[in-house]
């Protein structure tokens, strides 16, 4: 028997605010169903979602795969899957496999990526009389990264905060790429117990692990889904933001981790400037150049130079007026 589809009906949402976050070139899927089964790959560039979603739907080249250093998923990709008749759990249902740009994508900002994202979810949850939730979320890391890296913190965290702590009992948190360490045995199963210790607040909110392992890759694929398709419908948390309580993508818990990141410079009692090392750091975040020089006339201010103040301060002291 299958797990309860819960649906809500919808008011209506015509001034919704996120809908001032969507652009011209945004891949929205217009096609959704009220039965379709919505589940969303996400990690840093390069953990295999692409490759995940192909090897799952029968090795196609439905998603193109990256094997050089530059991001390859620039946008939101949408591969359905029908669900055969046999299947236990939901027979004759279309499974919509969602890819997802990596936070720490070579072109576009953090910020961007989170956009477009969330407005695609909120899209999907706003676009019937019914509201249409997601059968879960799956979260990859490689295990060929030989530490957690600080945009493997921020797309974590980033991650979290797109579930809400609901959803996370629909996510499967799955590490990939195990091939990479074959030459050194010893060091998969050193960093796996690292990495479900750095999840670990994560899985004990409901989360599942999961390895995708070289033995069977597309058994474990398999396996994963299915650990998914077992479980309830829910709704994400940036859903519930950008459509329940209406905000703008801005205002999500997401985005304001992501200002926390920037702002958590200035915790630092011997930040009494921004040295050109701090700066560079600060400029790896790719975080919108507007807020840069926002945290810039912060670091400006606190050390009490003379003289007129930098452009960054102007603005600064614009943006506090209101």
């Amino acid at each position: 028997m299958a797990p309860p589809l819960e649906t809500t009906p919808s008011p209506a949402s015509a001034e919704a605010k996120y809908k001032l976050d969507i652009t011209i070139n945004d891949r929205l899927f217009t096609s959704a169903h009220p039965k379709d089964l919505i589940i969303v790959v996400m990690g840093l560039t390069g953990a295999g979602k692409s490759t995940f979603i192909n090897r799952f739907c029968g090795d196609k080249e439905l998603m193109k795969v990256n094997h050089g250093l530059k991001s390859c998923t620039k946008e939101i990709g949408v591969t359905p899957f029908p669900l055969p008749s046999t299947h236990q759990v939901w027979p004759n249902r279309r499974l919509i496999l969602v890819d997802t740009p990596g936070f720490d994508d070579t072109d576009q900002t953090e910020f961007e990526i989170l956009r477009k994202v969330s407005v695609w979810l909120a899209s999907v949850y706003d676009s019937n009389v019914m509201r249409l939730k997601v059968a879960g979320l799956v979260y990859l890391h490689s295990i060929g990264q030989n530490r957690m890296s600080g945009s493997s913190l921020l797309s974590h965290d980033l991650f979290r905060r797109i579930c809400g702590p609901v959803a996370l009992k629909t996510v499967v948190m799955a590490s990939t790429q195990w091939e990479t360490v074959l030459h050194n045995p010893s060091a998969g199963p050193i960093r796996e117990k690292d990495l479900k210790e750095f999840w670990s607040n994560t899985l004990k909110q409901g989360a599942i692990y999961k390895r995708i392992d070289v033995a069977d890759p597309k058994r474990d694929t398999q396996d994963v889904i299915d650990c998914i398709l077992r479980r309830h419908v829910v709704t994400c948390q940036i859903q519930q933001e950008l459509v329940d309580l209406n905000k703008r993508v801005a205002e999500t818990e997401a985005a304001q981790k992501l200002r926390e990141t920037l702002e958590s410079w200035l915790g630092d009692p011997e930040a009494y400037d921004l040295s050109e090392e701090k700066e560079a750091k600060l400029k790896e975040l790719r975080v919108d150049g507007g807020f840069v020089d926002w945290v810039k006339g912060l670091f400006w201010l606190k050390s009490h130079r003379d003289g007129d103040p930098p452009r960054c301060v102007r603005l600064f002291r614009e943006d506090s007026s209101h």
